[in-house]
């Protein structure tokens, strides 16, 4: 660097010195022009007034008109030239005034000539001849002669001293030339030497230097990879987000887990309501590691401990989950367990197993595995609150039944459904029969008890599409899509006895039996609205409680 910085100076010396030199070259040459134009210019002047002396007496001899012309031409020309001879000297106040001096003195002798003229003009040559002083004329031009010439003796010192200054100046300019061509070549040898020491120590570094960029590819790899992993799991959090079932959970989770680490196998646990027992969901992958369909807490050191647990099969003396294989793992592969939960509950477990090679990620695969078992078990507590929150807006929490509100919600859209298509719906009002007697005689956990009981039996008599409600207090509600006057005939038949042939449980006595009073209506023919078809029913239902109870009556059959 400091040579590179020598050699840059040094140029940019050379440079404006040769700059400087051709400036003071080109200025000197250029004095030297000025001072050729006005030598040539001062003869001018001379051969002007001698022209004009010429053709005057040329004129005064001879009388011919040409001559005449040529005098009256070249007397401008003295005019014209005694201008540009004034011009030319300007900036040198003593030639100034030598020029000013000569312009009088040819100025003068215009005059004498043009008094010669005029009188020619008027008396002819003769008169002029005689009238001309040859002595006035020969010291006009001793006075004119004389100024000339020192002014041409200036011009000519002048042009001496401009010529050896132009000379000095192409001399210092040749030398400021062949001393920097002398130093930028002794500059350019110490550089070519240290370059080749440079290029030297160049080759030594650049092996160091393919050693190192080889393990930053290598790392570049493995960053790219990170990055990937990253990505995934940035997706796999914004899907898991939009997941509505545990089906979609966890075929989401299994997908992303085989992305971030291909050949990847395990299962997914979750807790069951004992709190005592994880029962596995799913399961993947070629089974590297094997593991228990089911599992107790104790039987997991990530479940005991709460946070991750790895078992790799490259260790002899490790501490290996009791839900695992015997010997598992076998060499080359790496085993995973981390618990799933969610504010501090414990809700399942995620096992991954791998070739270790491929899990070669250090604590980075960790930190990823452990974020996603985290976003899971959020994921699933989140369903599972849902659900139980869905649960318990639609169902009764006695019977188990779908409540009131669900039945308002889906009535009309059942209905709506069998009238596009032409299809028959039915309505049975389902009511204990004196449920208030056996309120009173066996208290009110009895009557629930009940209620409960006679739930499962509606439950249990009804099709998969049917919607089967608590009603209030103990009336039920069956809507029977798509099935006809007859078929709820049969079907509430099935109901009544089911429950009148059931018996109740209740601190370790029975209680029993019930019955029950069943009203039907029937769309289209006894009622085209919901409310017109619970009416019909329900006026049944009292209808059958006032002829006696324990019987099933349709609103269209009077019998």
């Amino acid at each position: 660097m400091p040579a590179f910085a020598i050699a840059l100076l040094l140029l940019l010396g050379v440079g404006i010195a040769s700059v400087w030199g051709v400036s003071s070259l080109r200025s000197s040459n250029a004095w030297i022009g000025h001072t050729y134009e006005v030598i040539n210019r001062l003869e001018i002047a001379e051969r002007a007034i001698r022209s004009t002396e010429a053709n005057a007496r040329a004129y005064r001899l001879t009388g011919h008109p040409e001559f005449r012309s040529q005098y009256l031409i070249a007397t401008h020309q003295v005019e014209v030239a005694h201008e540009a001879l004034g011009a030319a000297i300007r900036e040198d106040p003593q030639q100034d005034a030598r020029a000013a001096q000569m312009h009088a003195s040819a100025h003068a002798h215009l005059a004498e000539l043009r008094r010669l003229f005029d009188l020619q003009e008027l008396r002819g040559a003769e008169a002029a001849r005689e009238a001309t002083d040859p002595a006035l004329t020969l010291q006009q031009w001793k006075d004119f002669d004389a100024v000339a010439s020192e002014m041409r003796r200036e011009e000519l010192r002048l042009l001496a001293l401009r010529k050896a200054r132009s000379d000095r100046d192409a001399s210092l300019l040749i030398f400021i030339v062949v001393l920097g061509m002398l130093l930028s070549g002794a500059l350019m040898v110490t550089l070519m030497v240290n370059v080749t020491r440079e290029n030297r120590r160049a080759r030594r570094l650049e092996l160091e230097a393919r050693g190192a960029a080889h393990e930053m590819a290598l790392s570049m790899v493995q960053v790219e990879q990170l990055w990937k992993q990253r990505h995934e799991l940035a997706r796999y959090s914004g899907l898991l987000q939009s997941c509505q079932t545990l089906e979609e959970i966890v075929q989401l989770s299994i997908t992303t887990i085989r992305r971030l680490l291909p050949g990847a196998s395990g299962r997914i646990y979750l807790n069951r309501a004992s709190q005592n027992f994880h029962d596995s969901v799913a399961s993947f992958g070629d089974r590297l590691v094997s593991s228990a369909d089911s599992l107790l807490p104790g039987d997991c050191w990530a479940l005991r401990r709460g946070q991750s647990h790895v078992v790799t099969g490259e260790e002899d003396l490790q501490v290996t989950c009791a839900h695992l294989d015997p010997g598992a793992p076998p060499p080359g592969v790496t085993a995973f367990c981390l618990p799933l939960a969610a504010q501090g509950t414990s809700i399942g477990l995620l096992h991954v197993s791998g070739a270790t090679e491929a899990m070669a990620q250090g604590s980075a695969l960790d930190e990823l595995f452990g974020q996603l078992a985290e976003q899971l078990g959020l994921a699933i507590a989140n369903l599972q609150l849902r659900e139980t929150l869905r649960t318990q807006s639609l169902r009764d929490p006695l019977t188990g039944l779908f409540n009131r509100r669900y039945l308002e919600e889906s009535f009309v859209r059942e209905l709506q459904r069998c009238d596009r298509r032409r299809l028959p719906l039915s309505v049975l009002m389902l009511d204990v029969d004196h449920f208030k007697r056996f309120n009173d005689t066996f208290g009110h956990a009895a009557g629930d008890a009940l209620l409960g009981q006679v739930g499962r039996q509606i439950q249990a008599g009804v099709r998969a599409e049917d919607i089967a409600c608590r009603y209030g207090g103990e009336e039920f509600t069956v809507v029977l899509p798509e099935l006809d006057a007859a078929g709820a005939l049969a079907r509430a038949e099935q109901i009544r006895r089911a429950v009148e042939v059931a018996t109740v449980q209740h601190l370790g006595q029975q209680l029993g039996p019930v019955t029950m009073s069943i009203g039907i209506a029937t769309f289209p023919l006894d009622g085209q609205t919901p409310e017109v078809l619970l009416q019909m029913a329900d006026a049944t239902l009292y209808r059958a409680k006032a002829e006696g109870r324990n019987r099933v009556l349709h609103a269209s059959y009077k019998d």
